[in-house]
């Protein structure tokens, strides 16, 4: 519990000092300094590096101080708050929440930002937003046509629907959820927060 306590503070922080880089549009990949890691379990399928997405450059300064509910007609009071929970037989941890929904739900942001990573394969969507917070989307049945890595989401975009794909292929159709920040490499040195806190219905 002091460990969530203290990821809450963290990003609390975080919004009071503004955390985040330089506005500016960078066009290229910068390489940063990061710590050598694996990618999370979560991330199956990326490989770590220490290229700064350069959408970090991009956005604004100060992170939201609310999170929308991401999945189209669910409610913050049936989320089971799984943050924290052990995964994978007690291998690793749940950086993130799931929110359960039928089948092909649409899914859109919980906060705007710019779309950093599609994976097909894994069949998530990473987005960059205001702070240099990164939000993680997963386990979608399927992605939408058109949406490209670069472009800018807004909190109306369909950015997938809801399944069961990747490692959840045993559980029921969900959106996993992570929010992380304080990263400065592709996949490394992101610390992850529980956004359970700070969502509200749409």
């Amino acid at each position: 519990m002091s460990t969530l306590r203290g990821f809450a503070a963290s990003l609390a922080l975080l919004v009071l000092l503004g955390f985040a880089t330089a506005q500016g549009a960078t066009i290229t990949e910068t390489s940063w300094p990061t710590p050598v890691c694996e990618a999370g379990a979560e991330t199956a399928g990326q490989t770590a590096t220490n290229h700064r997405p350069r959408q970090l450059d991009q956005v604004g300064p100060i992170a939201p101080l609310l999170l929308l509910m991401p999945v189209e007609g669910a409610l913050v009071a049936d989320v089971h708050p799984s943050f924290g929970d052990p995964r994978g037989g007690g291998t690793r941890t749940h950086e993130g929440i799931d929110i359960m929904a039928p089948r092909g739900t649409p899914v859109r942001p919980a906060a705007p930002g710019y779309v950093t990573r599609v994976n097909p394969d894994a069949i998530s969507v990473t987005i960059i937003g205001n702070g240099g917070i990164r939000y993680f989307y997963t386990h979608f049945d399927a992605l939408p046509d058109g949406l490209i890595e670069g472009q800018w989401a807004s909190t109306d975009t369909i950015i997938g629907f809801v399944g069961n794909t990747g490692n959840a292929a045993a559980t029921a159709p969900h959106l996993h959820f992570g929010v992380y920040y304080g990263g400065l490499g592709d996949w490394c040195g992101w610390i992850p927060v529980d956004p359970l806190p700070w969502l509200v219905d749409r």
